[in-house]
């Protein structure tokens, strides 16, 4: 019971390994090395034979060297065990013992005793076959249902050898297919002689400008120019079924011959090939290009030139009326010359090159040279050579190229194929020359040329300003640093742009803004050496290389000349410009000894330039990483802030000054950015509007807050007033208020809980129509807070305009208050203080620090505060806890 046991464990480990295991020699050992062991048996041998290749692989174990390679020796010879070739013969799974006493493999048996091998057959296909033959240990006798064990084992590792044979059959024909296609996608994109670019969302073709009326099926308008030549109706159906499978992403390329049927019912074949070249993000085609030729040509001479010569050849001399038409219905000149330069036959094509209204026949027998060139004798002009010489002189095939034709009035480019004629000998008697007029096909190749160079232009120049782009500034910057290193010079690198740009384009419309970057263009490249790159990376951003600047002072001063060149007024369309530029200097290679290195100096002296306080340049220092590091704020940066811990609220809470007690919070905005460290609303919001992510961090700002007050709520705790900032930015983006209602819907009663506080400079910017939204608003519940009327942003005027609930003083204002002598400026705040009653609003003092701040404001009545003196901005759980103390 053991044996056996220790039999089907040995059994199931080689089921297991035959699952995991593809390398046939691998396998075969595994196989031999699990079926050996203490329990099992003592030698185990696996042979197969491939009957087909006639060869054979094998596998052992349990053998010491010597016998190993004594079996291997009776097996390269051909010898097979006794027990081996009976299992071969009978094909069946059945393990049987070897009782062979001939058997040079097996132990012999004596006929009274129990026999110490099992041999059992592998069949695995018609050509595949083997044998697998297992010695027991001298001290064990086969027990019962052993050979049950070993005859299943024998049909799974059959069935397992059988399925890796499969595979890796499967997997070679799959490889071979693979290469097929390969080559044969190779043979199709050959180039041909049209182009067309296809935009399939709006319906734009462009085509080559001598076939464009051959692309109609492309045009669904029924109503299109009648004189426009279709396509034959017999060939639209398939043409538009090709099509549409392409377009579905069934097939790989686009090809199909088909018919064009003009006014005159004259029939023209085309080849149509191409490839949808992009798609959207939903796997609709966009853009689809390719090329398409006339073919009428090349099928008329693929059905009737091939005959031509083939019977010119064969039977010059017989039926010459027969061979006479055949040649006229070939649309390109073909001619027999002897080699005497006289015509034996010549067809219409040819004839009306010549001017010749008659019968061909009347042109056999001339001297080609005399009827082409009116000349006695040969011609030997270089330019157009003699198809008869050149054939007899090379004793083969020749093409020439002739302009004019055999150098007559015919001022076509033409490309002359010549073959010999040859006697039953071998020896030549004359040529067959078959000309094709090129010139088309020569002017289509040179357009083509044209087009090549003009995308290159579109690929590394821009189309507005006409400067380098960033590929092209790459390159330039690279083979600067290239030349520098060889000469031991060095490389400036100034990244500039214009200062409030985008509110030239926001005010004035982007027609203003365009015209403004190509007068700024023209002034940037007169400042430019001839040596020297100025390039346009996008939006107003631009960048100037400088060769052989070796020191940082001949950097400035050319930065300082840039300053003064665009700081010059610009006159646009009816409006005069003052505009500025800032500008980072970076030098190769005292800054950084790399293309992106130096790029990313220069990035970073720009950025910390517009800290500085723009229109000014400054010169890259490493002290200035720390602050000038240009933050990465762009549409992937922002998404990871909205769905990660990246925003967060902060609450600020305000206080009651007379008691003290709570009576709000202020949910400030903050982003904790993964490189610039914690970043207010004011270093991002511009650079969120830029890259169209405004309105979702809006929405986020609101309804984090509209949660907050929506929590309070669902714990028993009655909410405080809640103040969330924005700015004229984000009030006057399209779909702010729309948004807020909706807010407003999903989280009902939570308006009169709200107040947007909105900058004092806000009120002259977003306009009487947002205007009218905050006062909808404040229908709704809203309340509006103004933040710094007390300076000069904000008229007084105005604030009877929307419902106000709060007027707050600026930290700056109430710092200056303090710190000033007595009077006039105390005056200031009561004048304020009084300004609110007579609104009647509170108004709140904002920074309030000390204790001498908060008895002033004691004094002259100012209703609310926030400020360290109570507490800096906490998150939400110290929130709930300021809740539930003050309830």
């Amino acid at each position: 019971m053991i044996r056996s046991s220790a039999l089907l464990q040995a059994a199931y480990t080689v089921c297991r390994y035959l699952i995991s295991e593809r390398d046939l020699p691998t396998l075969l050992q595994g196989i031999c090395d699990r079926l050996v062991g203490p329990a099992t048996y003592q030698t185990t041998l696996l042979v197969l034979l491939d009957q087909t290749a006639g060869g054979m692989i094998s596998a052992e174990t349990g053998f010491d060297k010597d016998q190993v390679a004594a079996i291997m020796a009776r097996l390269r010879d051909g010898q097979l065990p006794a027990c081996g070739v009976r299992a071969l013969a009978s094909e069946v799974y059945e393990a049987i013992p070897c009782e062979d006493a001939g058997c040079w493999f097996c132990t012999p048996a004596e006929r009274q005793e129990p026999a110490r091998s099992l041999c059992v057959a592998l069949p695995c296909s018609s050509t595949l076959s083997g044998f697998m033959i297992v010695q027991l240990p001298s001290e064990r006798e086969i027990v019962a249902g052993e050979d049950d064990i070993l005859t299943d084992l024998a049909e799974t590792i059959s069935q397992a050898l059988r399925q890796l044979f499969v595979f890796e059959e499967v997997t070679f024909n799959a490889q071979e297919l693979r290469l097929a296609e390969e080559r044969y996608e190779l043979a199709l994109h050959a180039s041909q002689a049209g182009l067309w670019d296809w935009n399939i969302k709006t319906g734009e073709m462009y085509t080559s400008p001598d076939q464009w009326e051959l692309l109609d099926y492309r045009d669904n308008d029924a109503s299109a120019d009648s004189s426009r030549r279709t396509i034959h109706p017999d060939d639209r159906e398939q043409v538009l079924k090709v099509l549409n499978e392409h377009l579905s992403g069934t097939t790989e390329e686009y090809r199909i011959e088909y018919r064009v049927q003009g006014e005159d019912g004259e029939l023209a074949w085309f080849l149509d090939r191409g490839q949808v070249v992009e798609r959207d993000a939903n796997n609709m085609p966009v853009r689809m290009t390719g090329t398409h030729q006339n073919i009428t040509l090349q099928k008329r001479q693929d059905q009737a030139l091939q005959a031509v010569q083939q019977q010119l050849h064969d039977a010059l001399d017989v039926e010459r009326n027969f061979l006479q038409t055949v040649i006229d219905s070939a649309g390109d000149p073909v001619m027999v010359i002897d080699l005497d330069f006289t015509l034996l036959l010549i067809n219409q094509a040819a004839a009306h090159l010549v001017r010749h209204a008659g019968a061909t026949g009347e042109l056999a027998g001339q001297k080609c040279h005399h009827l082409f060139c009116n000349a006695a004798v040969p011609c030997h002009d270089e330019r157009f050579p003699c198809p008869v010489l050149e054939v007899r002189n090379r004793q083969r095939s020749v093409k020439l190229t002739h302009n004019p034709y055999h150098g007559n009035s015919v001022n076509n480019t033409f490309e002359l194929e010549i073959s010999p004629l040859r006697n039953s000998q071998g020896a030549i008697y004359g040529i067959i020359e078959v000309a094709r007029d090129v010139t088309d096909y020569l002017r289509i190749e040179k357009e083509l040329r044209d087009s090549q160079s003009h995308l290159y232009r579109l690929a590394h120049h821009d189309t507005l300003t006409g400067l380098p782009n960033r590929l092209l500034f790459r390159d330039r910057l690279a083979k600067a640093i290239s030349i520098a290193e060889r000469n031991r010079t060095g490389v400036a690198v100034l990244f500039l742009d214009l200062d409030h740009f985008k509110q030239i384009n926001d005010t004035l419309g982007h027609d203003v803004g365009d015209e403004l970057l190509v007068t700024v263009a023209r002034r940037l490249q007169r400042q430019c050496r001839q040596s020297d790159t100025v390039a346009r990376l996008g939006g107003d951003e631009f960048v100037f290389v400088l060769e052989a600047v070796s020191n940082r002072h001949d950097a400035a001063m050319i930065a300082e000349k840039i300053l003064t060149a665009v700081n010059t007024p610009v006159h646009v369309k009816g409006h005069e410009l003052h505009v500025t530029t800032s500008i980072g200097v970076a030098l190769f290679p005292h800054d950084s000894s790399s293309l992106d290195g130096v790029v990313k100096c220069a990035d970073i002296a720009l950025y910390a330039a517009k800290e500085v306080g723009r229109s000014n340049f400054q010169l890259y220092r490493p002290d200035i990483v720390a602050s000038g590091q240009r933050p990465q704020m762009g549409v992937q940066q922002f998404q990871e802030a909205l769905t990660s811990p990246g925003f967060c609220l902060q609450y600020l809470p305000q206080m009651d000054v007379q008691s003290g007690t709570l009576v709000g919070v202020k949910a400030v905005l903050q982003w904790e950015h993964p490189d610039m460290g914690l970043l207010l609303p004011n270093a991002f919001l511009a650079a969120a509007d830029e890259c169209d992510m405004l309105a979702a961090v809006s929405r986020w700002q609101l309804e984090r807050a509209c949660q907050a007050i929506d929590s309070l709520r669902s714990q028993g705790i009655s909410p405080v007033p809640f103040t969330v900032a924005v700015t004229a930015r984000q009030l006057r983006h399209a779909g702010f208020f729309s948004m807020f209602a909706e807010l407003m819907t999903s989280y009902p009663g939570v308006a009169k809980e709200l107040i947007v506080e909105i900058p004092d400079t806000a009120m002259t910017e977003i306009g009487a129509q947002v205007r009218e939204e905050l006062v909808r608003a404040a229908d709704l519940g809203l309340g509006l807070a103004i933040r710094g009327f007390d300076e000069d942003g904000c008229s007084v005027a105005c604030l009877p305009r929307i419902p106000i609930r709060r007027l707050v003083i600026r930290r700056r204002c109430l710092s200056d208050i303090c710190n000033a002598p007595p009077g006039g400026a105390q005056s200031l705040l009561a004048v304020i203080i009084a300004l609110g009653r007579v609104l009647k609003v509170p108004i709140l003092a904002d920074g309030v620090e000390r204790k001498e701040q908060l008895d002033m404001l004691r004094t002259h009545g100012c209703d609310l505060g926030q400020g360290p003196y109570w507490g800096v901005p906490c998150p939400e759980k110290q929130l709930l806890a300021l809740c539930r103390d003050r309830a």
